[in-house]
């Protein structure tokens, strides 16, 4: 199996290492390189873009891009050029036997999902985030470092969660949301919201037409 990774940023350069870590005595494993579109970054393990690179048998893919969207746009543009793709799970994470997780994940260093928990297509569980049991993330999601999905909660498709966000037990993040670096969500968040604050409140991204409350990683 030759993986590539989707992304030539900083965080993919991570993602290469967990890579490296998680099939380091893996026979039959072969890191082939990136996908980026940039052409500034051509060379240095560029091995093409993503609309023309020669998607071969046993290629398989994932993206390291930390944007619920463009995380769902790459994933659908390779999908129809008939990719394959591969969840990679640090070593030193947690993931309960009986949890689900779906294809092109990343749970990264010391990241915790618990029992029953259904993790779907393409999440970004970042370093030291939870997704508690009987939790269900929605494909595409990116969750930062530090932040909490706590026990029974459901993030719906391509939510956001900033660093050290919290969503309490049993609430529901509506899809496309995002949940501001600190915030603590206490109350059910509807779909294509702004939630920032301890305790969150919710505001329209349409209406607040930024998203500088957010961080990235």
């Amino acid at each position: 199996m030759n993986v590539i990774v989707v992304g030539a940023s900083g965080f993919g350069r991570e993602l290469l290492q967990y890579v490296q870590d998680a099939h380091r005595n893996t026979a039959g494993i072969r890191i082939k390189g990136f996908l980026d579109d940039d052409p500034a970054k051509a060379g240095g393990g560029v091995v093409g873009d993503t609309s023309t690179y020669p998607i071969a048998e046993d290629d398989r893919f994932v993206i390291s891009l930390g944007d619920a969207g463009l995380r769902r746009a790459l994933a659908e543009r390779l999908s129809r050029r008939g990719a394959r793709f591969v969840s990679i799970v640090h070593p030193t994470a947690y993931v309960a036997p009986s949890a689900r997780i779906g294809d092109g994940c990343i749970v990264a260093p010391f990241a915790h999902v618990g029992a029953y928990a259904q993790v779907g297509d393409h999440v970004l569980l970042n370093v030291h985030s939870s997704a508690g049991h009987d939790s269900r993330i929605g494909p595409y999601c990116v969750c930062s470092p530090y932040s909490v999905v706590n026990g029974g909660s459901e993030l719906g498709a391509g939510v956001f969660l900033g660093t050290h966000a919290t969503i309490t037990p049993e609430i529901r993040v509506g899809a496309g949301s995002r949940v501001a670096a600190g915030a603590a969500v206490y109350r059910d968040v509807p779909g294509g919201s702004l939630a920032a604050g301890n305790p969150a409140r919710a505001f329209s991204l349409a209406e607040t037409g930024s998203s500088s409350q957010l961080e990235q990683r």
